[in-house]
């Protein structure tokens, strides 16, 4: 103690509305081991009683102005001492209002110095005020993106992981232990760095100085965070805004700037600027504006004012006596600045999926008696997991689909679902680029649909095939999820909702949906019962909060990506809504509250699927349509019993409960009612539209729609209302006598059952020889596959035996692959004439039109009628090419291709063609028809000028070349490019809208901090 005691100590203590804090920091300097010599404080004009009990301390007090920063007030301490005796050992002990040093601090701080002549500044390892086993800090440092660093990760605990004595860059203030020769030499606290990061600027300057920074973990400070947690108000000069972010953020830079060298200036400008544009995006992704505006404007304050940073550089220069190199140890790794980053991200997610629980556990001190030791221990027996309701039903949904789907383990295509593309880049082509090369072209905006699937091809490294077939294999265990995650909150009895969403899994819908390949329908499915999850309140909307409705609006926006029907279920629903909201005759601003959050649900998913659904709005056939392939749906009498028909589903002697349920359940209580009530409303509507036909999808022919989507809520509405019929009536069967109601339950009961039973048994028999099946042949022949884009008229016969038709379709050189039927264009009626001629043997001019269509082959697909196969050998302008166990081609006679040049004497030519664009020469002025459906957005350039555009006789696009020369062909993509940008700015100000919002720093309370 002797040895300590030959060292001087003047605790400078700077106040500045600390009165929360004070009282504990008073109590701590004077209860300290190792008394101090001179205590003084310094108020910055404190609005409480800080002073009073500073006075009541018998604390001598120096009154500074209330923006005066922490540097300048302990200059003002240090002036009024004594000067300096030379080769005396005199400290200063800086000491924040909102940390309290422990008992032992100054001493331990006093110890680790006793040996150590060259250090000129030691600090405490600092705790948490509230919590004193969250570790703070243990010496501090900054990164080159100006973060602080102290190497902890967030909220780390303290279990001497980080104690004993480590030469660190620097220390904080709240507790700093400074030699005052030291201090007075290198010219004290930087003025200009008023409050935060001083701390980090004044040992750097030590450093390279020749001095040495250590901390000693043996020493103990609690610190609040006052300012920096926005605890108090930050009022000194220069802080814009009094906003301590900003200030923070501001002082960083200034002394990465300030004291870095020379050569590292223009780096380190770029990862500031890059960094707080960054943290500005997640502050405002976050739904912090304030916060992220301090990120920009820190790096603004210092490039407007750079004379500060020249003086900083040249003040610091005359006191510099070693390389700046040498606080290259202290600085952070970008390697550890990520990882730490990554982990702090990971860990909010967790904390937000998956909150840790309370723990309630028993110390086995006292759980142990000696009496238990007494008692056998149970054995664990495996076949008590199938007495488990979710597991049984999980392993029996996964056995029955595995062996339903024998025949689906492998590429997948067949019934409404085209051939997979290989990868994830053919589907992000087909959904942004402005033009399809499918069957005449067309310029129709790709489904959102496409981008959703490439964006979750991510998970299996973009191989397409792949993700189809797990999708199918998976759907139903995802269904039953998604059912199960919405029915546990309708009962608490897991046997019953356990059964419901195996049944839902099961149901009707979802098994012609998979065996045909319905894409949307799966999705809705999935989707559907989230919605009622999201959405806990609909009559009295109002009360849900605005990022429920945006989520919400995400949901609807997935689903409309898929099929436009929901736009139609939307409508309706929604306008119902609004109009019971006002025949209500609610209050003006109830009306409007609850009206303004519906439109929301009703427009924002139609536009975040734009353009596709306002293309939609001229051809309203597309608000029926779903992905894929067109296939006819069931007929009304078959849809009324929840069955959507068509191929693979499930055949008429099934029938499905769904009816009998809803039926029930519209004479039962009146949660199951109301439910009942939505479902007999889709099974109406589903019902009603299954009597329309359309044409879409560059199909010419009309065909059933099918209301799959319409059935999904129908299936969920009928399971979630049996599901509160089956949790209510349980109760009241056990307590009466047998009556009607046992009955209509055992029958009911009994009618689900048989439904269960026979519609496994046809899935995992008949049914798993559905239309949707793993690596069928191609329709394409590989050697016509070998001319890229090259249009081939493909006749093939389609239908059973008794009832074949003869369809049509205009092959690029390849099979239809996902995506491309939702943009095919509509049959040109002269092709669709001459292909009616060519098959009933009067097609004389049927080569004549297909050559000026650009048809270059024609290709009958085996099986087909002989006849029809003689009948074109026997007419003229086709000359057969071959024929093989795949069917029989032909050319087409003529000049034909994608690029026909004419010149004025009519001699027609072939131009060399690329994908979409070329470019290629003419030998002179004449007329080059590109032969692909016309479109304002072609255009030829030559030699810099725009070609006139207009028709054709067979209204194809036509350019005039009035000199020979290059000429560039192109399709414009601006206008889809301009909406693209749209719907991305649409879609992550929705995601941003739906994201949980942050929290100021002030809004987090003491607890959660500590």
């Amino acid at each position: 103690m002797a040895i300590i005691d030959r060292h001087s100590v003047t605790a400078i203590v700077v106040t500045h509305d600390g009165e929360t804090w004070l009282p504990a920091v008073v109590a701590a300097l004077t209860s300290q081991t190792r008394s101090i010599d001179q205590i003084i404080a310094v108020d910055t004009d404190s609005k409480d009683s800080s002073t009073r009990l500073l006075k009541s301390a018998r604390i001598p007090i120096i009154s500074a102005q209330r923006d005066c920063g922490f540097g300048d007030a302990v200059a003002l301490a240090v002036d009024t001492l004594p000067a300096h005796i030379e080769g005396s050992s005199e400290w200063l002990w800086l000491i924040h209002d909102d940390s309290a040093p422990a008992s032992t601090a100054l001493e331990k701080l006093l110890e680790a110095v006793e040996d150590r002549p060259q250090v000129a500044m030691v600090g405490p390892k600092l705790l948490g005020w509230h919590d004193h086993t969250h570790l703070l800090e243990a010496g501090i440092s900054i990164a080159g993106n100006g973060a602080r660093w102290t190497g902890l990760e967030t909220y780390e605990y303290d279990q001497g992981q980080h104690d004993g004595i480590h030469d660190v860059l620097s220390v904080s203030t709240a507790g700093a232990l400074i030699r005052r020769d030291v201090f007075e030499e290198i010219g004290g606290f930087d003025s200009n760095l008023s409050l935060f990061r001083d701390d980090i600027d004044f040992g750097w300057r030590a450093r390279v100085s020749g001095y040495a920074v250590i901390a000693n973990t043996e020493a103990v400070a609690y610190h609040a965070q006052a300012s920096a947690s926005e605890r108090r108000s930050v009022d000194v000069a220069g802080a814009f805004l009094h906003r301590p972010l900003l200030l923070d953020r501001r002082n960083a830079a200034y002394v990465l700037l300030a004291n870095s060298s020379w050569w590292m200036i223009p780096w380190l400008c770029l990862q500031l600027l890059g960094s707080a544009m960054v943290r500005s995006l997640g502050y405002l992704i976050a739904k912090l504006p304030g916060y992220a505006s301090d990120e920009l404007l820190a790096v603004a304050t210092l490039i407007i004012r750079p004379t500060e940073i020249f003086q900083a550089r040249k003040f610091r220069k005359s006191k510099r006596l070693v390389s700046a190199r040498v606080i290259s140890p202290y600085i952070p790794p970008r390697w550890s600045l990520l990882r730490l980053s990554t982990s702090s991200v990971a860990e909010a997610i967790r904390a937000r999926v998956i909150p840790v629980a309370e723990s309630t556990s028993i110390s086995v001190l006292n759980a142990l008696d000696e009496e238990d030791l007494l008692v056998p221990t149970k054995r664990y027996q495996w076949r008590n997991i199938l007495k488990n309701p979710e597991i049984f039903g999980y392993l029996l949904l996964g056995l029955v689909t595995l062996i339903a789907s024998r025949n689906r383990l492998g590429a997948l295509v067949g019934g409404a679902l085209p051939a997979s593309p290989a990868g994830a880049r053919d589907l992000w082509r087909t959904y942004f680029e402005s033009w399809h090369q499918v069957g005449m072209g067309s310029s129709h905006a790709s489904p959102p649909w496409i981008a959703v699937l490439a964006l979750f091809s991510i998970i299996v490294l973009g191989k397409v095939p792949f993700l189809i077939t797990i999708f199918f294999l998976m759907a139903p265990l995802f269904i039953m999820w998604s059912a199960q995650s919405y029915l546990r909150r309708l009962s608490k009895n897991s046997f019953i909702t356990i059964s419901a969403s195996f049944l839902y899994a099961i149901s009707p819908v979802a098994l012609a949906s998979i065996n045909s390949g319905r894409l949307a329908t799966l999705a809705a499915l999935i989707i559907a019962p989230q919605i009622p999850i999201v959405l806990t309140h609909w009559k009295a909307i109002e009360k849900n909060s605005w990022r429920r409705i945006y989520v919400l609006t995400i949901l609807l926006a997935l689903l409309s990506s898929f099929t436009l029907i929901t736009s139609l279920l939307s409508l309706g629903i929604i306008g119902y809504a609004i109009l019971s909201d006002y025949d209500q005759k609610l209050g003006k601003t109830l009306f409007l509250s609850r009206f303004y959050k519906r439109l929301t649900l009703l427009l924002f998913p139609f536009i975040l699927v734009a353009p596709f659904s306002i293309e939609a709005l001229a051809r309203p056939a597309r608000f029926l349509a779903e992905p894929g392939l067109i296939l006819s749906g069931g007929a009304p009498e078959l849809v009324v019993f929840g069955n959507p028909g068509g191929q693979g589903a499930l055949p008429v002697w099934v029938l499905s409960p769904i009816l009998l349920i809803l039926v029930v359940a519209l004479f039962s209580s009146s949660v199951a009612k109301s439910i009942a009530q939505i479902g007999a409303g889709f099974l109406s509507a589903a019902t009603l539209f299954s009597a329309i036909s359309i044409s879409v999808h560059g199909s010419g022919a009309n065909t059933r729609v099918w209301v799959g989507t319409f059935l999904v809520g129908a299936t969920l509405a009928a399971v979630a209302a049996g599901v509160v019929i089956l949790d209510q009536l349980r109760e009241v069967l056990i307590a009466s006598n047998i009556n009607f109601r046992h009955i209509l339950a055992g029958f009911l009961l009994c009618i689900t059952s048989v439904y269960a039973v026979t519609s496994m048994g046809w899935s995992i028999s008949g049914g798993a020889n559905s239309p949707v099946q793993s690596n069928l042949n191609a329709v394409m022949p590989a050697f016509l596959t070998a001319e890229a884009d090259t249009k081939t008229l493909v006749l093939r016969e389609v239908g059973i035996t008794s009832e074949k038709t003869i369809q049509y379709y205009i092959s690029r050189g390849s099979d239809i692959t996902l995506g491309q039927p939702d943009v095919a264009p509509g049959q040109v009626r002269e092709i669709e004439i001459a292909a009616q001629r060519l098959i009933n043997g009067t097609g004389i001019r049927s080569s004549q039109v297909f050559s000026n269509y650009g048809i270059k082959y024609v290709f009958v697909k085996n099986p087909f009628d002989r006849n029809v196969i003689r009948t074109i050998d026997g007419l003229g302008g086709f000359s057969r090419s071959s024929a093989t166990s795949a069917g029989v081609v032909w050319r087409v006679s003529g000049v034909t291709g994608r690029i026909i040049f004419t010149d004025k004497n009519g001699t027609r030519s072939l131009l060399e063609t690329g994908e979409i664009g070329t470019r290629t020469n003419v030998n002179g002025p004449g007329t080059v028809t590109l032969t692909e459906t016309y479109d304002r957005s072609w255009q030829v350039l030559e030699n810099g000028y725009r070609l006139e555009r207009d028709r054709d006789e067979q209204g194809l696009p036509r350019f005039q070349v009035l000199e020979p020369g290059e000429i560039s062909l192109l399709h414009d993509g601006t206008i889809r490019r301009a909406w693209l940008s749209l719907e991305l700015i649409a879609w992550i100000v929705v995601v941003v809208l739906a994201l949980p919002a942050g929290r100021r720093k002030r809004e987090i309370s003491d607890k959660e901090l500590a």
